[in-house]
């Protein structure tokens, strides 16, 4: 079993599509994938209508990544409070999580051709 995810990258200052295929590990929720290195990724948790959090962790470059995807622009105080729980219990201070709602991003872009 495999996943597959599109990820907007920045390349020489445009934002492209990247399309990522990951393999199961045959655990549930957790998955393997190679970019920039190699990598596996779990969901941690899911409200398939309303958002998932990722952890990842890259074996290359020795570094972790947590993600909360919601279906609406900006999400609720709480589970933004939540999310920054999670990340201190995997040793990211509050300091280092950013609100993506917050800043101009790469999917903005898709609609419209501009960032």
């Amino acid at each position: 079993m495999y996943s597959h995810c599109n990820y907007l990258p920045w390349v020489n200052g445009v934002c492209t599509e990247l399309s990522l295929v990951s393999d199961s590990t045959g655990e549930d929720g957790v998955y393997t994938v190679s970019y920039d290195g190699e990598n596996k990724f779990r969901i941690l948790q899911v409200n398939y209508s309303q958002h998932i959090i990722f952890y990842l962790k890259n074996f290359s470059d020795l570094y972790q990544l947590l993600e909360l995807y919601a279906r609406e622009p900006d999400t609720s105080p709480e589970l933004k409070n939540e999310f920054v729980e999670i990340c201190q219990k995997y040793g990211v201070v509050k300091e280092n999580v950013i609100d993506l709602t917050k800043v101009d991003r790469c999917l903005q872009a898709r609609g419209n051709g501009a960032a």
